[in-house]
């Protein structure tokens, strides 16, 4: 079993119930898996936007997943690395940077299909197949 952190991507893909959101599914099922708490509020804003209650997709990422706050150490490492990321990566924001140094530090594969974690050593990119 492997240990993995779902951005907000994948979370919005399962949602979804979209093809990636079915591949995010089989990964939590056979999975221990983390979300970072700025991912629940960026999924929470995303369904807000839309008019949807967000309150079952907080009580899913709850039971299918473990919390990961952020405290000031990842805080810190994350402003360090969110600088040299806009070196090459000018969109990038410190959210994302934020879930790298959460996985680096708990040793998880990221769960996205955000281009900004490409790099990443640990990635598990979530890609649309067009046929």
């Amino acid at each position: 079993m492997s240990k993995y952190i779902l951005d907000s991507y994948a979370w919005i893909e399962y949602f979804s119930g979209s093809q990636l959101g079915k591949e995010v599914e089989k990964i939590i099922e056979k999975n221990d898996c983390y979300t970072s708490s700025l991912s629940v509020a960026e999924v929470t804003v995303k369904l807000l936007k839309g008019g949807k209650d967000p309150k079952e997709a907080y009580n899913v990422i709850s039971s299918l997943s473990n919390a990961l706050p952020v405290n000031h150490e990842v805080a810190y490492e994350a402003a360090e690395l969110y600088l040299e990321k806009r070196k090459t990566i000018k969109d990038i924001g410190i959210v994302d940077v934020i879930i790298m140094i959460q996985a680096r530090q708990n040793n998880l594969v990221i769960i996205t299909g955000d281009d900004h974690f490409k790099d990443e050593k640990k990635v598990h990119l979530l890609k649309q197949v067009n046929i």
